[in-house]
């Protein structure tokens, strides 16, 4: 692993099934946790947060994930990106640790809790993924229900028009995974913090925030019926929008450290 000085941090690459994979190791000798960003994003948007880790006691390393900032591109698979938070964990050191993802990231840490029982804590902030069938709609009658799927899933290809397909290959996967199942298939406790869904309720046209709304209330009634059913599985909420780490940095260290005495 090849090590280059950033700004009091260090940073470094690692090879994860021939693929390179960057992370910053912020400092700190406390618990050791892992920051993994959303789609489109970088982690650099964790630095922020990660100084008020710094305050509190932990160690926290960010990384790139593969296609994403200065790590390699590559196929995106849950399996193999799983592998490259492994791969970090291994080259920077890391003993047991914490791991928080967000929106993209948080599928991941959810997906790491399934199968990593001596993990403390993995945390899913606010990924929720996007509608992809009508039984999603909470509240509408079945022929409202259809109509929402079709105009929701058509604003959203619409959306992604332009957009590279490596990106569009991630949101594919993202439509594919059953975030549930993985939350009841968590072998060590997992948190998942929403934020409040309305926010993004202005992405789309007045016609589609209905539709938007009846998503978000399924959302949480799945959520919490995971949560009632699954021991390991934890809710909780911030007053913010879709990125709690960036929105409330302070607060969301408050809710982990709560979380832990847990």
């Amino acid at each position: 692993m090849a090590y280059r000085d950033g700004d009091g941090s260090t940073v470094g690459e690692v090879l994860a099934g021939g693929v390179p994979i960057v992370a910053e190791d912020h400092g700190g000798q406390g618990q050791d946790v892992l920051l993994l960003h959303g789609g489109g994003r970088t982690r650099e948007d964790w630095d922020a947060f990660a100084g008020f880790l710094l305050s509190a006691g932990f160690r926290p390393v960010a990384m790139d994930l593969r296609g994403h900032g200065e790590s390699g591109a590559a196929p995106w698979a849950w399996r193999d990106v799983l592998g490259d938070v492994a791969a970090v964990v291994e080259a920077f050191g890391l003993h047991r640790p914490l791991i928080v993802g967000h929106s993209l990231g948080g599928m991941v840490a959810a997906l790491w809790a399934g199968e990593h029982p001596e993990c403390p804590l993995a945390v899913n902030l606010d990924g929720h993924g996007n509608p992809t069938r009508p039984g999603q709609f909470l509240g509408l009658d079945e022929e409202a229900a259809a109509r929402a799927c079709r105009e929701m899933t058509a604003f959203l290809e619409e959306m992604g028009q332009g957009l590279p397909e490596s990106f569009l290959q991630v949101m594919r996967e993202i439509d594919a995974l059953d975030r549930f199942a993985a939350y009841r298939a968590a072998r060590c406790p997992l948190l998942v913090v929403s934020g409040d869904a309305r926010a993004f309720a202005g992405v789309f046209p007045d016609h589609l925030v209905p539709a938007w709304n009846a998503y978000c209330a399924w959302v949480e009634h799945e959520l919490r019926t995971a949560v009632r059913e699954a021991p390991l599985v934890r809710a909780a909420s911030l007053p913010t929008g879709h990125d709690p780490h960036r929105e409330d940095p302070e607060g969301l260290v408050r809710l982990l450290i709560e979380q832990l005495a847990r």
